[in-house]
């Protein structure tokens, strides 16, 4: 077997695209969104666009090529993440599992018998990872994967500085050095580091001597709540930077603590919620108690009074696809235990525990309050739906011949045209990981056949017709999206020819001022923005983009497909119990024209 980050040299470079490949792929999605006087001027706007600026712009950018294996990878993640001032709510996704349904049912009391051996397979995992004995993520046709964002998922935290964050990973394999071993446990509001891995065996610790640590802990806190200093990671950037410089201006003990809490392998809440379905574990993996939530974690857990899980990663250090591999460790681990460890019961090694104490003043306490305001304000204003849709998943939609992914995203167009009555703009994450350092790419899954499906469909169009423009859009999607996989979507080159525009001094281009680029989704204002998960155990969410939008995150299993809608409350547009509902009607009404499909095929 390859070690876990060996095969990430022998990746192909992301180039740049070719300019008139990106203004084709753009216009294309412009036509499912523009009426003919809207399409034929921004095709002008184009066409003078590669007349004029285009080819200065890609020529800067394929010198920028020369030096960087990547061209996109640091502009990405400066302007997509690290310079953005908005709070970490609005940009880390949330993250639930099937563990609830396989092996933990809610159990008041179940916590840290849970959470123990959740912590033992974690060791595991992060040891394995050190030793690169992590295989390396393949694609359907084995090609391998880019790695490198395994370096971030652990030990790894976002650092708040005005105007642009930085990005520190302590994270690195055994023949690179020396690594973190230690966890932060927040509880009541305060912070308490632990080892996962024992000095005298060099092996991850074991349930019952995990479960004796948490119980320590939890006696701990009867004493009472702590200050709640990790609100302050609720609130927008350059305050909490404001903030965070003032903690390490007090004491430098302050420092020493920001130093353990930022370098952990990850930060994991005990919780006194009890969620019991899958939208109230989505809803507070999404928003939770302020002074639980180190926000600027790459990968962060929480572990509610009745043994359900939930997870809130930072976005910048990690998409969201490369964290299923650790969830399916997970799940392979717990199948063969059965949920429920069945080793030794010692318990003379433990961790030692250090609780992290914070001095704070009357500023450090304005703050707190302020983070504790900002955190209610997002979560008084999302709504979020999760169910499970049981009659049909993957293996029955492979029947017919369908991408179950493709079918998806027609249901997700044709669901908002018909609650909304037009098109949406919409995002889908295309993965973009076969390359050196490769993360997403955009699909824009609004085409134009899907828009004349849609349209064919509500106003109630012979069956016939129905199935060949479904048929053809379902075709329109699967290349758009190998596409986009194989380097050759429109956002990335676009989002990067504007930037340059931008570093150069020049005018901006008309092309990215014209309304039809925010209208079909350009600078992040896509309607429907969404992510498949893939055909696994894991189910995410995230906020929208824009006010009057959704945001979908969705799985699809064997005989199940479970999804998680989001949209803001104060929109007097969107209604997720409303779409949610209409979505479940869109499966059943096209699979029944996939199966009079099947059905006119047989006869």
């Amino acid at each position: 077997m390859a070690k876990t980050f060996s095969l990430e040299d022998s990746l192909p470079n992301l180039t740049v695209p070719s300019l008139e490949s990106t203004i084709e792929k753009y216009l294309y999605s412009v036509r499912a969104i523009a009426d003919d006087e809207e399409y034929l001027r921004t095709q002008n706007i184009c066409k003078n666009f590669l007349d004029n600026e285009g080819p200065v712009l890609q020529a800067k950018l394929k010198e920028r090529e020369k030096i960087h294996r990547n061209w996109v990878e640091d502009l990405w993640l400066d302007q997509g993440y690290l310079e953005l001032r908005i709070p970490q709510l609005y940009i880390n996704f949330a993250g639930i599992s099937s563990y609830t349904k396989q092996f933990w049912p809610p159990l008041e009391g179940s916590q840290v018998e849970r959470m123990s051996l959740s912590l033992h397979i974690l060791g595991k995992f992060w040891k394995m990872l050190r030793e690169q004995k992590v295989a390396p993520h393949t694609n359907s046709k084995g090609k391998p994967f880019s790695m490198k964002q395994l370096r971030t998922v652990f030990n790894t935290c976002r650092i708040p500085h005005r105007k642009k964050d930085e990005l520190i990973s302590h994270f690195q394999p055994v023949s690179e050095g020396d690594c973190p071993s230690h966890s932060i446990v927040i509880c009541q509001g305060r912070f308490f580091k632990i080892n996962l891995i024992s000095c005298r065996t060099d092996e991850p610790y074991t349930p019952p001597q995990f479960a004796k640590v948490l119980e320590d802990i939890l006696d701990q806190c009867k004493s009472g709540a702590g200050d709640g200093v990790a609100a302050l990671t609720g609130l927008d950037r350059d305050s909490w930077a404001d903030y965070r410089s003032h903690l390490v201006e007090i004491s430098p003990d302050n420092e020493q603590n920001l130093r353990y809490i930022e370098s952990a392998i990850h930060a994991v809440s005990m919780e006194d919620v009890s969620p019991m379905n899958y939208t109230e574990m989505m809803f507070n993996a999404l928003t939770g108690n302020p002074v639980q939530r180190w926000r600027d974690k790459s990968y962060q857990t929480a572990w509610s009074s009745n043994g359900t899980f939930m997870s809130n990663c930072e976005h910048s250090a990690v998409d969201g696809m490369v964290l299923v591999l650790f969830v399916q460790f997970n799940t392979m681990f717990l199948m063969q235990c059965g949920g429920k460890w069945n080793g030794s019961t010692d318990t003379d090694d433990i961790s030692d525990i250090e609780e992290l104490n914070f001095s704070i003043d009357n500023k450090i306490r304005e703050g707190i309050v302020k983070g504790k305001e900002t955190v209610k304000s997002f979560t008084d204003n999302t709504d979020l739906v999760c169910p499970i849709y049981d009659k049909f998943g993957k293996v029955e939609l492979k029947q017919f011949k369908i991408f179950p992914d493709a079918f998806f995203q027609i249901c997700l167009q044709l669901t908002y045209m018909r609650l909304h009555g037009k098109p949406a703009p919409t995002y889908e994450t295309a993965t973009t990981r076969q390359f050196y350092h490769g993360r997403t790419e955009t699909c824009r899954t609004c085409t134009p056949e899907l828009v004349e499906f849609c349209k064919a469909f509500i106003d109630g169009r012979p069956r016939p017709e129905l199935q060949h423009l479904l048929k053809y859009a379902h075709e329109k999607f699967t290349k758009l999206m190998f596409d986009c996989q194989d380097n050759k979507g429109c956002d990335r080159h676009l989002f990067g020819l504007s930037l340059t525009a931008a570093n150069e001094g020049m005018a901006i281009p008309e092309i990215f001022t014209d309304p039809m680029y925010a209208k079909t989704g350009g600078n992040g204002n896509f309607v429907l923005s969404t992510s498949f998960v893939g055909f696994f155990n894991s189910s995410g969410s995230v906020g929208p983009m824009v006010d009057d939008g959704y945001g979908v995150f969705y799985r699809i299993n064997d005989h199940q497909m479970v999804y998680a809608i989001t949209a803001w409350k104060n929109s007097s547009v969107t209604d997720v119990k409303k779409y949610s509902s209409l979505l479940e009607e869109s499966f059943d009404d096209i699979r029944e024209i996939l199966q009079s499909a099947e059905q006119h095929r047989c006869n």
